[in-house]
């Protein structure tokens, strides 16, 4: 079982949503809005309100998934944002130890 993180752009959000959907197996993510710099470390700042900016807006996801659709599920990621432009995000694929449903208390990837 893995853990899929990926930060995008809120652009990219409906395409790779939509591209989700169609990954067989996929059970769900959990999509929150996020602030934070990368390798430019907010060097194009944005001023907002007379302060100074030094965040990008970017949504991260979370996905869990078993170790048969990871590969599907972060191509399906890497595709759907991809815009050939700076700053469209990173995806981290981490293992999952256990899982376990609160309300079945089904473990492992029956939880997800």
């Amino acid at each position: 079982m893995k853990q899929v993180i990926a930060y995008i752009k809120p652009s990219a959000l409906e395409l790779v949503t939509e591209g989700l959907r169609n990954v067989v197996g996929l059970t769900g993510m959990s999509a929150t809005e996020n602030n934070g710099f990368g390798r430019g470390k907010g060097a194009n700042c944005k001023r907002v309100d007379s302060q100074i900016n030094r965040f990008s807006r970017n949504v991260r996801l979370e996905i869990m998934v078993s170790d048969a659709v990871v590969w599907e599920v972060v191509d399906t990621i890497r595709q759907q944002a991809w815009s050939g432009e700076h700053g469209e995000g990173k995806i981290y694929v981490l293992d999952v130890v256990e899982a376990v449903r609160v309300r079945t208390n089904e473990r492992g990837e029956a939880a997800v």
